[in-house]
């Protein structure tokens, strides 16, 4: 598996069980192994790299810590995404940066998906734009689009309903296509 990156690297169960028995060197090779792809999730939700780089050190505490309570019923990596995601809209929550919306506006979601329209593809900069969105939004996004996170699970995570998250993501899609719409500086030919 060395093509593999990020979280799709998977560790031999071998590894696990002698860092749960709290071998120094196979705690390590897991920090070595994930925490790359943690800092990205990280960074990709919270967009502030010192904050990201804390959230990542606060995990790989947690999973050192708790180790021995991963049951081997999924995928390794994927506890500690999970982790790594909990841990990073917790800190948000705690900035009290989040944009809360009501059920009221439920009703007013349309069906769309980011990755189905056009506008994406006339994008060259999506970082910077996902950077203009709220902290919210992007995390929403994020968990949702590229993590591959249920609407129910980051309900669950931000400690708020379902709806919260399809509607922060319906609007990260409209606030994401109305700054692919804006026309970008055009250079004006004139006389000389």
């Amino acid at each position: 598996m060395a093509d593999s990156k990020g979280f799709s690297q998977q560790l031999p169960k071998a590894v696990i069980k002698a860092a749960k028995n709290g071998e120094i060197d196979a705690l390590e090779l897991i920090y070595r192994t994930y925490s790359d792809a943690a800092y990205t999730l990280a960074l990709r939700i919270c967009r502030e790299p010192s904050l990201a780089q804390d959230v990542v050190q606060d995990v790989f505490i947690k999973v050192m810590k708790s180790i021995h309570s991963f049951r081997e019923e999924g995928a390794f990596a994927g506890w500690i995404r999970r982790i790594v995601s909990n841990e990073t809209i917790n800190r948000i929550r705690r900035q009290n940066h989040l944009q809360l919306v009501n059920d009221e506006q439920i009703s007013n979601l349309a069906s769309e998906s980011l990755f189905e329209q056009e506008w994406l593809m006339a994008t060259r900069d999506l970082d910077s734009m996902l950077g203009k969105l709220t902290e919210s939004a992007r995390a929403v996004l994020v968990l949702h689009e590229i993590e591959g996170y249920s609407h129910k699970e980051i309900g669950d995570m931000f400690e708020k309903s379902e709806s919260f998250s399809k509607v922060t993501l319906s609007r990260a899609y409209k606030a994401l296509k109305k700054l692919a719409d804006k026309p970008s500086s055009k250079i004006v030919s004139g006389n000389k």
